[in-house]
């Protein structure tokens, strides 16, 4: 496991004053300028963190919070550890946010500025009497700021956080749609990273590649802070249009990704693969290696016999960090196999990151992972089959919600964190999740099915392009079960069984394979109907489907076409 300093520090302040010392001329962060990637040493992040806060230390006081609005680059994250060292209190935005949305993150959070991406100056203007700093003014104020340090009475404030105060303020979307205020101390923060270092192993080595938003907790912590406490370099990368490009100039050895683009990498992997024809070479080599221990063993033996194929990620890249759902456990394995140790973890931003993650001895495909060592998680009111509500308590679990005492005690029950998710946990201890407690269909014997669950499992279809499960009354026994709505991949379905097949044949199809998943579910578990639809299912902008405009659509479909199992 990686190695976890004899001291770990108390506050982010302490953790950059410990890595620009230890690390000093160490690369910290590479970005990409006028085509070319350029480094940035850990000694100039450290002096340049200090010449920004002196130059912002005339703006803010300690305790004052400011919005963080950009796009993944060397200034937010300059950005980020300047306001901290200033006691300052970040408010990371994501990019892509709309304008209204940031008007009302910012009245919530009472900000007094913004700094921000020149970029997003049209989404800036919503946000009137704060202070407002573009990334653009980044060059004269570190010039300033670097003079003043060099001046005779140079003196920054002597101002130091205690472990449990903020240190950021970071809003997730609520369960019902509306915004929560997460408040994350330093303990919180470092914590999650001192978590993570007793279960994978990293070293000063390990390049990342920074692909989610920083504006997240999963980046923020597992992107971010992460390597720059183990003195790794985290390397910004331009978008995911540009990701194999990123990868092949970087050389990455760890990202942190979600479910969708780990199985676009995985995919597009094998059909560069079978193009080539190398597709039965690369499967002996996968079993000559698949055996070997330990994991170092394994790994060089896959970097050396699957180097050609491995270029593809780039050629370095080791591990993965998969976060955000559960993702195809065919996938997870696949990867694996690739010499990509492909690890699931699952946590939120209330618990600054994660909760529980696979460890490099000890994983099970399909699974979110263990607990972590001094940390507590367990399902809550478990029904019969062992699933129930999933519970957690450590010390990343955060401060609580801003401005929102009700909704806070909730949410802390007596030390628990109670994330609203349903899981199970085998005998192992291994999680599995399967799905949101709001989502459930509640059977008249209180029995709860996640819809999410049975949606993975359909989707295990090559016919199933996209699944939606609601739930539905049944006139004679008058009690709630699943039904589906389900959207064909009609490309699949063209090649299987040809251009001039009809919908009954797709529906016998999929009629089968309904009949199999439900030979394998209990009876209050089984799809009773499913209607097909022909338009993709409306989401939201981070890809979740609008569960609270399905019912409608279900009600018109099923009227439509109904087909009975």
């Amino acid at each position: 496991m990686s190695k976890i300093r004899e001291n770990m520090p108390r506050t982010l302040r302490e953790l950059l004053a410990d890595v620009t010392v230890s690390f000093g001329t160490k690369t910290a962060f590479r970005e990409k300028k006028d085509g070319v990637y350029q480094d940035v040493s850990y000694a100039r992040f450290g002096e340049e963190v200090k010449a920004l806060s002196l130059m912002l230390e005339g703006h803010f006081a300690p305790g004052d919070r400011v919005v963080l609005l950009g796009k993944n680059s060397y200034r937010w994250v300059l950005s980020f550890m300047a306001l901290t060292v200033l006691g300052v209190i970040p408010v990371p935005v994501d990019a892509a946010v709309r304008p209204k949305d940031l008007a009302a993150i910012a009245a919530e959070a009472e900000i007094e500025g913004i700094l921000y991406d020149a970029e997003l100056r049209g989404k800036r203007r919503v946000l009137t009497g704060v202070t407002a700093i573009c990334f653009d003014k980044y060059p004269y104020l570190l010039a300033e700021g670097k003079h003043k340090m060099n001046a005779a009475d140079y003196n920054l404030h002597d101002f130091e956080a205690d472990t449990d105060d903020l240190a950021a303020l970071f809003f997730t979307p609520g369960t019902t749609g509306s915004p929560k205020g997460v408040m994350l101390s330093h303990r919180n923060l470092l914590a999650s990273i001192g978590n993570i270092c007793q279960m994978i192993d990293l070293d000063g080595e390990d390049v990342f590649l920074s692909v989610l938003p920083l504006s997240h907790t999963y980046e923020c912590v597992c992107g971010f802070l992460l390597p720059l406490y183990h003195g790794a370099t985290v390397a910004f990368g331009e978008g995911l249009a540009h990701l194999l490009r990123n990868m092949r100039e970087i050389h990455p050895t760890f990202m942190v990704t979600i479910p969708f683009i780990a199985e676009a990498l995985y995919r597009k992997c094998w059909q560069k693969i079978e193009r080539g024809g190398r597709e039965t070479r690369v499967r002996r080599f996968i079993a000559v290696s698949d055996p070997v221990r330990p994991l170092s063993v394994r790994q060089a033996m896959k970097e050396r016999l699957l180097a050609t194929d491995r270029a593809f990620f780039g050629g370095a890249l080791r591990r993965l960090l998969v976060l955000g759902e559960p993702m195809d456990a065919a996938v997870q394995k696949g990867l694996r196999q690739l010499g990509v140790f492909t690890m699931q973890g699952y946590g939120m931003t209330e618990c600054a990151a994660l909760a529980a993650m696979d460890r490099d001895d000890s994983y099970r495909d399909g699974s979110a992972g263990l607990a972590f060592p001094d940390t507590m998680l367990d399902i809550y009111n478990a029904q019969p089959d062992g699933s129930g509500e999933i519970r957690y308590k450590g010390d990343n679990v955060m401060l609580g919600y801003l401005g929102d005492p009700a909704r806070t005690e909730k949410a802390l029950d007596g030390g628990w964190y109670y994330t609203g998710d349903i899981g199970r946990i085998d005998k192992d201890g291994f999680l599995f999740i399967l799905g949101r407690r709001q989502n459930c269909i509640e059977t008249a014997g209180h029995r709860l099915i996640c819809p999410e669950f049975l949606e993975r499992m359909l989707c295990q279809s090559p016919f199933v392009k996209e699944a939606v499960v609601v739930g539905t009354l049944n006139p004679e026994t008058k009690d709630s079960e699943p039904a589906a709505m389900i959207l064909p991949d009609l490309d699949y379905t063209v090649e299987v069984l040809g251009e001039n097949c009809t919908e009954e044949e797709l529906e016998k199809a999929i009629d089968e394979w309904i009949a199999e998943l439900n030979g394998e579910l209990d009876l209050y578990q089984q799809i009773s109907f499913y209607v097909l639809c022909e338009q993709p299912f409306p989401k939201d902008g981070a890809g979740r489907v609008r569960r609270a405009e399905m019912a409608k659509v279900f009600q018109r479909l099923m009227s439509q076409s109904k087909k009975e199992m």
